[in-house]
């Protein structure tokens, strides 16, 4: 008891000298931060179910801070005012895109990231013909912005773009997932797994002084402390806002999550003790693992309690680093030829 005590203090201790030095005041401003998502096609109909299946069934339009429906002729940019962010639906059985190609160039003058998206592309004789129509009537979209849906599938339309719709606007995620509760999930995995690579990455540099030498230098006693500590506090505390915890409270946020993130922590650390004890070079990428894979482990294992209102059972945790594992596996692969390019380049220079 008196040893669990003592965990759980220096814990408390361990994450409040983090987390007091986030200022809600920043949170709360991408949180509430203001925005317009306009939807555009020929069919109402259409653009209110694009608009369901991305962002769920509460995706009612709001002046400043949600939807923008509008039809795609001259007058419908104006209409829609301020974007942050737009879809332009296109109709495959539709011979002629002239109208979506003006209002495409008009978006494109706005500076703010827009997708084209492709309907009824089974009414074609061949359905691929549909997106390379697209691609050559849209040649200065990038690939990535486009995409073939059937919006009579919304579970598949959702998982086809949300993500890559998130990544468009990293600086709307906290907002959108605060203003559509049913994308909680997809931003707070996108948080997780950005912090976890973040973590990896200074772990990895805080191990090489030789590779990067002002950077090693200055990092390799402190990682641990003000880099993954910081980010895994931030991370907690971008995840509480998400779900609509009291900003205001840290210490209350503190006191809810700390016994809940604990085994993570602690796992962290120990693991990472045990590997300190290699030479540099060999510990390297063992020790970006271990950050990869307790940071995410942090992260879901406070995202699980925010959903759900307790604590996650061993066998969600276990499924949890699973994933974490898999997860940090291309990005391990990714590391190890970026050291195995610099080795050899080292070298062919001697």
């Amino acid at each position: 008891m008196i040893r669990q005590g003592t965990r759980l203090f220096g814990l408390g201790r361990y994450f409040w000298d983090t987390l007091r030095e986030i200022n809600p005041r920043d949170v709360r401003t991408e949180l509430e931060r203001p925005f317009t998502i306009g939807f555009f096609g020929r069919s109402a109909d259409e653009r209110q179910a694009l608009a369901a299946a991305l962002l769920g069934a509460d995706s009612e339009g709001r002046p400043g801070h949600g939807l923008s429906f509008n039809d795609v002729d001259s007058a419908a940019i104006a209409s829609a005012g301020p974007l942050d962010l737009a879809f332009l639906l296109l109709d495959a059985s539709e011979p002629d895109w002239s109208p979506e190609r003006r209002l495409a160039a008009g978006l494109g003058g706005l500076g703010c990231p827009y997708f084209l998206i492709l309907t009824h592309g089974d009414r074609l004789s061949v359905p691929e013909q549909g997106l390379t129509a697209m691609r050559n009537q849209f040649p200065s979209q990038p690939p990535e912005y486009m995409a073939s849906v059937d919006l009579n599938d919304p579970d598949t339309t959702r998982r086809r773009l949300l993500d890559r719709v998130l990544g468009a606007v990293p600086g709307l995620r906290l907002a959108l997932g605060y203003r559509y509760p049913s994308i909680r999930p997809a931003v707070a995995e996108q948080l997780m797994r950005e912090t976890s690579r973040v973590n990896a990455q200074a772990a990895l540099i805080s191990s090489l002084p030789a590779l990067v030498p002002v950077l090693g230098l200055l990092l390799g006693g402190m990682a641990d402390i003000l880099v993954l500590t910081k980010n895994q506090a931030m991370l907690v505390y971008k995840l509480a806002a998400l779900y609509e915890r009291d900003l205001d409270d840290r210490v209350g946020i503190l006191r809810e999550i700390a016994p809940v993130v604990g085994s993570a922590f602690l796992w962290r650390t120990a693991a990472r003790t045990a590997v300190g004890f290699a030479p540099a070079p060999i510990a390297a990428l063992p020790k970006a693992s271990i950050a990869y894979l307790g940071t995410y482990l942090v992260g879901q294992t406070a995202r699980y309690y925010y959903e759900r209102g307790h604590a996650p059972p061993p066998e969600a945790i276990s499924a949890f680093r699973a994933e974490a594992t898999h997860l940090y596996g291309t990005f391990n692969e990714a590391l190890k030829k970026r050291l195995s390019g610099r080795s050899s380049a080292k070298e062919a220079s001697e």
